[in-house]
């Protein structure tokens, strides 16, 4: 079917407002985008925005849980793609999640789309393991780590290395060989030795702050190289626990826009870690901050709010720069020949529709 969506603040690729704009939407990508209704109005349903931000869909990099059950809820708060995120396991545990995961993806209908696979771990710093099983931490081992990448059929797109450990080196040139990117995370590295990970391809970092250890001014680490490289961008938990709002305004400066990417890490659907909600994320039992409760579109408004952005700028944390860094070309942006990924919400950030290559999969009810 195809889609006339009118009466919108369409945000566009340039960062750029078209007030009262229209996108019409053909064959399940965007065909034209302009102030005025497009031509192809009889053979087009039409959609009024009733002044709603119209805006590239989100993609969530990181995100727990049952798949189906993510692609519904991530739906309602305006995401349109997402990385099943697998923890820490055992070598036979991470093997069976892969598997599950390829038939996850192969078999999906309906919802936000399954876009690939996360792996975070399991070649984490123990030290650092966080809320993850650190009896599963462990050494990278390359031939592990090329079964993985067979096993995924192409899928896996994301994984967190640490990079001080013994074998790092050869994982992430692996990883990147693969069409993998490779994040540094769960980590106590010296500064150096990030630089070294970037040298060998590792352009990302896992929910910064998190996770790793403290910024110190004779040794800066991990995080210092983070926000000094420019070569690597920085996920980060924007939900006002994980990390204050002055940090991420520091991260901002350091970092600028297009190197900074909003995830959520949210638990919502995930019963398998054993943490309960607890002033204002979920926490396991000896206190430790196991992940988030966060919405895309939650992310987006805090963004705005801690960091002084625009809403097309703070769009862009959660749309383009995901979509850049996984090398999605026809997402992340609404521009005519890209698939129609697009989110309607309005001033108060709810969100009223999302739709999916052309498919609506979320509707708000009206009042």
């Amino acid at each position: 079917m195809n889609f006339l969506i009118f009466n919108a603040n369409v945000l566009t690729a340039d960062g750029k407002v078209i007030k009262e704009g229209s996108i019409l939407v053909k064959d399940g990508r965007i065909a034209k985008i302009g102030r005025k209704p497009a031509s192809g109005l009889l053979c087009s349903r039409l959609i009024d925005a009733n002044g709603c931000f119209a805006a590239p869909g989100f993609i969530d990099l990181q995100v727990y849980g049952d798949p189906e059950r993510v692609a519904c809820h991530e739906a309602m708060f305006g995401t349109t793609g997402f990385l099943i995120t697998i923890p820490c396991s055992s070598r036979k545990a991470t093997a069976k999640k892969v598997d599950s995961a390829v038939n996850d993806i192969d078999g999906q209908d309906g919802g936000a789309k399954i876009l690939g696979i996360n792996i975070e771990g399991p070649y984490l710093n123990r030290a650092r393991s966080g809320a993850q099983d650190k009896r599963s931490a462990r050494k990278p081992d390359n031939r592990e780590l090329r079964g993985l990448v067979r096993r995924s059929k192409g899928h896996l797109k994301f994984m967190t290395v640490a990079p001080e450990l013994k074998g790092a080196a050869e994982a992430i040139k692996t990883l990147k060989s693969k069409g993998v990117v490779p994040s540094i995370g769960h980590t106590k590295a010296a500064f150096g030795e990030v630089e070294n990970a970037a040298d060998l391809g590792a352009n990302c970092a896992t929910h910064v702050f998190n996770a790793m250890d403290e910024f110190r001014h004779r040794e800066p680490g991990a995080i210092g190289a983070i926000l000094e490289d420019h070569r690597i961008s920085a996920t980060v938990i924007l939900d006002g626990e994980h990390i204050s709002p002055l940090a991420f305004r520091i991260l901002l400066k350091c970092k600028g826009k297009e190197k900074v990417i909003l995830i959520t890490d949210s638990l919502r659907n995930d019963a398998s870690f054993d943490a309960k909600w607890d002033g204002g994320v979920y926490r396991l039992k000896d206190g430790t901050i196991a992940g988030s409760g966060l919405t895309m579109i939650n992310a987006v408004m805090n963004a705005v709010r801690f960091g002084d952005l625009s809403v097309a700028e703070a769009v862009g944390l959660a749309s383009g720069n995901p979509a850049k860094l996984l090398g999605l070309g026809r997402k992340g942006a609404i521009r005519p020949g890209n698939d129609a990924d697009i989110v309607l919400f309005d001033n108060k950030f709810d969100v009223w529709l999302t739709m999916v290559e052309g498919r609506i999969v979320y509707k708000k009810c009206a009042a």
